[in-house]
């Protein structure tokens, strides 16, 4: 059998039809986005990505003209994931598995595995660390199907009016998959698409949504207040902060969430408030309360009545109460695993490809026409300790779309 390194552009394919079909939480990301870093050019390590334009519809025949106002997002390459490995001469003559199929299962596939997984926990934690609403209670499992995709389904239709045939994802821990899935199994169906069956922990499709049993998933420690926490000033449309009064020394860690009194979320379509549910706002960078004050940045950023950006039936107001995980009594300093559910225009991720070496045994790097990822395969030889170097390499980034309209946080122990 020919060796597997023999045809480097056969090697490349096969890295990127492995990366692909082995990523859970990340192969649920839109990578749209890719066709931005196809330029010739370097676009640097943040491209910046226009949100379609929202327009207030009025009435009567007068000409009243609405001003373009575009909202970008960034999207950050972050520094490359890989998986290297070396072997020796004496290695390769009397210990190495030979023929393509032999070197495939036992090197390649596990390479592509373990880089999948490194994609797809980066991924996740981006994911719950940008996502602002949130089901459930910190510290405790949900055990039923109605506290996991059912709240979740109810809450992305409550916020942006989403549509059945959305690709939808939902992502949890074994403990909650086994409650869930022990009580209503008649309820899930197979999985269809050939691609959604291979990646880790698919378990099948209910109530709108792919079930995914991951790992990958992140628990969160929240932060503790030591007493009541109010706003200090009174926000205006654009806030990206909020102010606060509250104790010496309290914390306010990213991830966390928090809500305001009186300040409800709306519907993005209809700016009307479908329940008297709080605005949740999710902490982007953590904090610590020095004095009496704290200023704390949040997304997504306040939009008030009158906006074409709409997502509070009110502004937050100067004294207003703020709740810590808003559902979970006494949430200090409570640790609880961070569940996912989310359509695919919640998170972008993105591929880059690397530069290729002109002086290497083999060199190949293929980018899947589908959605945008490459893999970097490269074997060098170490003249000096008679070791061949093999590399495998992959530049991602990830970017926050549409988490406020289009992600939940499942919230469990």
């Amino acid at each position: 059998m020919n060796n597997l390194f023999l045809d480097s552009t056969w090697f490349g394919m096969k890295s990127t039809y492995y990366l692909k079909n082995q990523l859970a939480i990340a192969g649920n990301f839109n990578m749209d986005v890719n066709k931005e870093f196809k330029q010739e050019f370097p676009v640097g390590a943040t491209v910046y990505l226009k949100k379609p334009q929202r327009f207030i519809p009025g009435t009567g025949l007068a000409f009243t003209p609405q001003s373009i106002n575009r909202i970008s997002v960034p999207v950050t390459l972050r520094e490359p994931f890989h998986v290297h490995f070396d072997w020796d001469s004496y290695e390769k003559a009397v210990l190495m598995e030979r023929g393509e199929e032999a070197l495939d299962r036992e090197y390649f596939k596990p390479a592509m595995a373990a880089l999948a997984q490194q994609i797809d926990s980066y991924a996740a934690e981006f994911a719950y660390q940008n996502t602002n609403n949130i089901t459930g209670v910190l510290g405790t499992d949900p055990t039923t199907y109605d506290a996991t995709s059912a709240a979740a389904r109810q809450s992305l239709a409550e916020l942006s009016g989403a549509q059945e045939n959305d690709d939808r994802a939902i992502f949890l821990p074994p403990s909650i998959m086994r409650a869930v899935k022990g009580a209503n199994i008649a309820l899930f169906n197979p999985v269809s698409d050939i691609s959604k069956q291979m990646r880790t922990g698919i378990v099948g499709y209910a109530d709108s949504f792919d079930w995914y049993e991951s790992m990958s998933l992140y628990r969160h420690t929240a932060g503790t207040w030591a007493g009541a926490v109010t706003l200090a000033t009174t926000s205006v449309t654009g806030d990206s902060s909020l102010a606060l009064t509250c104790t010496s020394g309290d914390t306010f860690l990213q991830g966390d969430v928090l809500a305001v009194a009186a300040s409800n979320y709306v519907n993005v379509n209809t700016r009307r408030a479908p329940n008297t549910v709080l605005k949740r706002f999710v902490v982007t960078q953590s904090v610590t309360a020095t004095s009496t004050a704290a200023t704390v940045p949040i997304s997504p950023t306040i939009y008030g009545p009158g906006s074409q950006y709409q997502n509070v039936d009110a502004l937050p107001v100067a004294g207003a109460a703020l709740t810590l995980f808003p559902g979970t009594t006494s949430p200090n300093g409570l640790v609880g695993v961070q569940g996912l559910a989310f359509t695919r225009n919640a998170f972008a991720l993105v591929s880059l490809p690397l530069e290729m070496p002109t002086k290497a045994e083999f060199a190949a790097q293929e980018r899947d026409p589908e959605t945008g990822l490459s893999v970097r395969f490269t074997k060098t030889w170490d003249a000096v300790l008679s070791r061949m170097i093999i590399r495998f390499d992959a530049l991602i980034g990830f970017g926050a779309l549409y988490p406020d309209e289009c992600a939940v946080r499942i919230l469990g122990a």
